[in-house]
């Protein structure tokens, strides 16, 4: 042993007892699961794991910036980034079509068409290289840029088409349309992947046990099955979620309920549409609504719930996937792998393996193609594969086939 290390460990303490021996220090997988064990028994001492009978609404200041503004911040840092570097009347253009398209958008696609803009742009004032029009080399050297920061192939086609897209505003040509850009993406896509992991579905059977586990007294509880719930006969993509009102709901005097999706990422015209929520999801909602909301008029349906049990502001999509993550744990699931569109994607799968048709279920997840659909449904395909025909034709299934002598 090292003379300096065993010197510590056996040096006397102020008590007078000597220090740990080698054999009595813990290892640090063992002290991490103590910490991890004392910190989910702090967790449910929270005020907000306790039964309450309604939660007060918390008054806050968010921070939170609107979308004019972080717009207005991106659309400053370009033309801070491209001024003196292209031609003025360039300049002026865009500085003009910029203000022009300003709505036409989803907001998510404009910041993306900013920072993508931007981040080109970037590249080109480091590397000393004229960045409007588009150059073939330029924009070359800016995929292989993306590539050696291990970009992946669905990110790197996003920033392509970001910059096709401000080329169509400033009517320059297509960068993708030039032969050596054209080759470097062919060559791009064939060395890197598209496949991208699958989150897991929350699946009825989770959606049932979690009823079980779940007390309907305690407000977190509450809004997490909720939640879980509605986002399961929706559909709901989680920022679809957190926009719900209560406005949006109406009970049916069958004792089921509508919710209005005024806006999707496939209806940016904003035409909304009406989706049903079982009798059971309804109570489920109608007894939330009693514990945050009891006058159900007005504000969001799901709020971030704070430690000391008071209600905040809207719900952020973090926090669907925050939720989803306490109800796989609390049913002993790995959380890492659920996200924000487990309930989508196992209410989609559940919908399949019940050979409910295809088009009714792309009507009710709101798909314009079958390639979501076609994702989802691998595993599932697996099992229905002339393959696993066999194997249950040969009772394969039935029991392992161990060699003679094996255990």
């Amino acid at each position: 042993m090292n003379e300096t290390l065993s010197s510590v460990i056996n040096e006397p303490m102020k008590d007078g007892s000597k220090g740990q021996s080698m054999q009595e220090i813990e290892p640090t997988s063992a002290v991490d699961l103590k910490r991890k064990q004392r910190g989910q028994l702090n967790v449910i001492k929270r005020d907000d794991y306790k039964p309450t009978a309604q939660i007060q609404q918390k008054t806050i200041t968010t921070g939170k910036v609107s979308h004019d503004m972080k717009l207005a911040k991106y659309r400053d840092r370009l033309l801070g980034a491209l001024d003196g570097r292209i031609e003025f009347e360039l300049f002026q253009l865009l500085d003009k079509r910029s203000m022009e398209i300003q709505g036409a958008k989803s907001e998510n696609t404009e910041i993306s068409y900013y920072s993508d803009m931007i981040a080109y742009v970037e590249f080109c004032n480091r590397e000393e290289l004229v960045p409007l029009p588009y150059l073939d080399g330029t924009v070359e050297a800016y995929l292989i840029q993306l590539e050696a920061l291990g970009r992946k192939r669905g990110t790197i086609d996003r920033h392509v088409a970001s910059l096709a897209s401000w080329a169509e505003m400033l009517e320059l040509d297509d960068p993708r349309q030039s032969f050596r850009v054209k080759t470097r993406l062919q060559k791009l896509r064939r060395r890197l992947s598209k496949r991208t992991r699958q989150a897991e579905g929350l699946r009825v059977e989770h959606l049932e046990l979690a009823l079980d586990l779940f007390n309907p007294e305690v407000a977190r509880d509450c809004q997490d099955i909720t939640l879980l719930f509605i986002g399961f006969e929706t559909l709901c993509r989680q920022s679809e979620l957190v926009g719900f009102d209560w406005s949006h709901f109406e009970l049916q005097a069958d004792g089921s309920g509508l919710i209005d999706l005024e806006q999707s990422k496939t209806d940016q015209e904003g035409e909304g549409e009406w989706l049903h929520l079982s009798v059971t999801t309804t109570n489920l909602l109608l007894g939330w609504g009693a514990v945050s909301n009891p006058n159900y008029n007005e504000g969001a349906i799901f709020r971030g719930i704070y430690s000391d049990n008071q209600m905040g502001d809207r719900l952020s999509t973090r926090g669907v996937q925050r939720c989803f993550k306490r109800i796989a744990r609390r049913l002993d699931l790995e959380p890492s792998i659920f996200s924000g569109h487990s309930t989508r994607v196992g209410a989609a799968q559940e919908m399949i393996e019940r050979n409910i048709d295809s088009a009714r279920i792309m009507l009710s997840g709101r798909w314009k193609t079958m390639a979501m659909l076609t994702r989802y449904s691998k595993k599932i395909r697996a099992k229905r594969s002339g393959m696993a025909d066999l194997t249950k034709q040969l009772h394969w299934d039935d029991e392992p086939m161990l060699p003679s002598g094996a255990e």
